[in-house]
């Protein structure tokens, strides 16, 4: 077993700081950890003990997106202005990760990801389904088209007196 320090001194608080873990292992009675106390305390008997907080580690909460798969990203991409040179890209990505034996998804999705979220944001699914869903009305009232006996038939009668 190595020894390892499990208290530090502090002299400008006045303090023996450990972690609650260090005060277990001394307050047993035997051992490294309460030689180490015992000494720091007979060496420094006006100073206080101090339990340290543990760090917290913060870590930011992994972003999923569920319902991005394939259909979703084509999908996305048709909304774009430009969406043939990026459905372009987007299958030259697919097919380099075919060929290169990795898997597919994983490096598409980065690779969406890095087009849509340059800023490192989070890409918005809710805001992009609405997307999709404008652009697919939009495309639909469009292909209906309107003829024009259907233009002048629905011309408002104006009556002249």
């Amino acid at each position: 077993m190595t020894n390892k320090n499990y208290f530090t001194v502090d002299f400008f608080t006045s303090t023996i700081s450990g972690t609650k873990t260090a005060f277990n292992k001394a307050s047993k009675g035997n051992g490294f950890a309460y030689e180490e106390l015992t000494n720091l305390i007979a060496r420094h008997p006006d100073f206080k003990l101090e339990v340290k907080e543990p760090k917290k580690h913060t870590t930011k909460a992994k972003r999923t997106y569920n319902g991005m798969d394939f259909e979703f990203m084509e999908a996305y991409i048709e909304t774009r202005k430009n969406a043939k040179q990026i459905m372009a890209e987007y299958k030259a990505v697919k097919q380099m990760a075919k060929d290169s034996g990795i898997s597919v998804y994983p490096f598409t999705k980065n690779w969406f990801l890095g087009e849509f979220d340059a800023d490192k944001v989070g890409f918005d699914m809710d805001e992009a389904k609405k997307e999709i869903a404008t652009f697919r009305m939009t495309k639909a009232v469009l292909s209906v088209g309107i003829t024009s006996d259907e233009k002048t038939n629905n011309l408002p009668l104006v009556a002249n007196y």
